[in-house]
């Protein structure tokens, strides 16, 4: 038998015990992981002394709380900005780095490179699969780009056309409420409570063709969608939460996971019964009624899309992308429509001169409908909504993960395993990229005036592999919301000015409040 001699120890001779060998053995093990990861720690951290980076709180906190989710969290990354004009290292504690983009010439290695590359980091958004499954916010690898191929379609201008009448009758119903609420004398609105729920109202018909009535009356539904959106948001802010057997035991947990079990069923029962529909009636005869009553929504174009090899997307794969286009369709649009209305309440001059495009382009028309082909009759509208969300991003960064050492433009490598935020708000308001960065001014974005500036410099829907798939979508929605509002109502600023408060969106402390004054028929 092995002989383990502890004589130096004056114990003599002791035959090894296997628990003691197993014991040495694994801590060898985990002395040499151990070791490693220090090693791949500091040979990472000396690879990132290339980076400038702002003074840390401590060695310990690093410069983790220095940037709030808050007005004057904001205004340090604008100052951030002027000094660190295109990437600067931020240390989120001790032994966490993250680089910070913000200038095109930076963003552009990872945005522009393949998504294997760089893929979507997934520390800030793990704790939705839950809720939204592998849809593709979240999906990674194959199964992203399968499933982003087959949605393309869903998308296609054809698709979209008739989507538009629904933003219509959307828009005017939040309206006729508007209407309602200045003949009571309440005419102060948060602008984010109504077009939150306009949002939710369109896409709950294009996506499920279902009309819930949620402007006018509760929906347990939108209700739960609204519960989700603000527990995610709240969850993201807690850092010890983000376990998730830690995070079921709380309340909050509780009530996540309550409203995730009622919009999956929800979502689950209009999959099924549309399938059901589909192979009683056939591929043929299902489209023929769709083509009839001149709508194919987006369950409708998720059955029947089929890959090169003829496969079909699974209903757990359905519902992760319907679940997905929900939440982020509602959410960012509500926000981009909110801030364009606050700046051109702050700017009547830009306003009446959109309104005044809105009333030549729809002179006569009775009933007042925007059209798809209006949409490209728009010109200063659209220089309106691009600049705010220039000024003001709906989402204010982006994270990515290297898989691999990303090259950029001065000869600097981002070495592999980092993770990269790429601050779109910093972008948008860098000095070097915009001149006068913080003045609302539409004309940057004239057609007939093209700037000389990268095609990066403006990246509210991202760019790229990964780019927002929704971006046409949600452009005409908010042109159609934007014309029609303006056609009608005169948007005012409220007495405070509102504090940003940038979350999984940009949004307003308390809300985003307006003043709207009906203007007469004669004026519409």
């Amino acid at each position: 038998m092995l002989q383990l001699s502890l004589s130096w120890q004056g114990l003599g001779p002791l035959a090894a015990s296997p628990w003691l060998l197993l014991l040495l053995v694994g801590g060898s093990w985990l002395l040499a992981r151990f070791l490693a990861r220090a090693y791949t720690f500091y040979d990472n951290a000396h690879r990132l002394r290339c980076f400038p980076q702002p003074p840390k709180r401590n060695w310990f906190w690093g410069h983790l709380g220095q940037v709030k989710s808050n007005e004057e969290g904001l205004r340090l990354i604008e100052e951030l900005g002027h000094h660190f004009r295109d990437i600067h290292l931020w240390w989120v504690g001790p032994f966490y780095p993250v680089l910070r983009l913000v200038h095109p010439k930076f963003v552009a290695p990872l945005l522009q490179a393949p998504a294997t590359i760089a893929p979507k980091d997934m520390f800030f958004y793990n704790f939705m699969k839950p809720w939204l499954g592998d849809g593709l916010l979240l999906s990674a690898g194959d199964k992203w780009s399968h499933h982003r191929r087959m949605l393309t379609p869903a998308f296609h201008f054809d698709i979209l056309k008739p989507y538009v009448k629904i933003f219509n009758k959307s828009t005017d119903i939040m309206h006729a409420k508007w209407q309602r609420l200045a003949s009571e004398g309440g005419t102060r609105l948060d602008m984010f409570e109504h077009i939150s729920l306009m949002t939710l109202d369109s896409l709950q018909k294009c996506v499920f063709s279902f009309d819930s009535n949620c402007q006018e009356y509760p929906s347990e539904y939108i209700a739960a969608i609204l519960e989700l959106s603000a527990l995610v948001t709240k969850r993201a802010q807690q850092i010890f939460l983000r376990m998730d057997f830690l995070y079921y035991l709380t309340p909050d947990g509780w009530r996540f996971r309550r409203a995730c079990d009622l919009v999956h069923n929800f979502t689950d029962s209009i999959i099924q019964d549309r399938r059901r529909t589909l192979i009683s009636q056939g591929s043929h005869d299902f489209l023929k009624a769709k083509a009839k009553a001149k709508t194919l929504d987006f369950i409708d174009v998720l059955l029947l899309a089929k890959d090169e090899n003829g496969k079909e997307l699974s209903d757990e794969d359905i519902r992760a992308e319907a679940d997905t286009f929900m939440f982020e369709g509602h959410d960012t649009t509500a926000s981009g429509l909110s801030w364009v209305l606050y700046n051109l309440a702050k700017h009547p001059e830009y306003q009446e001169r959109c309104r005044q495009e809105v009333q030549q382009l729809l002179r006569d028309r009775e009933p007042v409908e925007i059209e798809w082909d209006d949409l490209a009759q728009l010109p200063f509208l659209t220089m309106c909504i691009k600049e705010s969300l220039r000024l003001h991003p709906p989402v204010t960064v982006i994270s990515r993960c290297c898989t691999q050492d990303v090259l950029l433009p001065d000869g600097r490598v981002i070495p592999k395993g980092n993770i990269c935020a790429i601050s779109i708000f910093g972008v948008h308001h860098n000095p070097s990229v915009w001149r006068d960065p913080e003045v609302y001014n539409p004309f940057r974005f004239d057609p007939e005036t093209p700037q000389k500036r990268s095609p990066l410099a403006f990246i509210p829907f991202s760019v790229g592999p990964r780019n927002c798939i929704g971006q046409t979508f949600a452009m005409a929605e908010m042109k159609v919301v934007l014309a029609l509002t303006l056609l009608r109502f005169r948007v005012l600023p409220d007495t405070v000015e509102p504090r940003r408060k940038p979350e999984l969106i940009l949004r307003a402390e308390g809300g985003l409040w307006l003043r709207v004054e009906p203007l007469s028929a004669g004026r519409q």
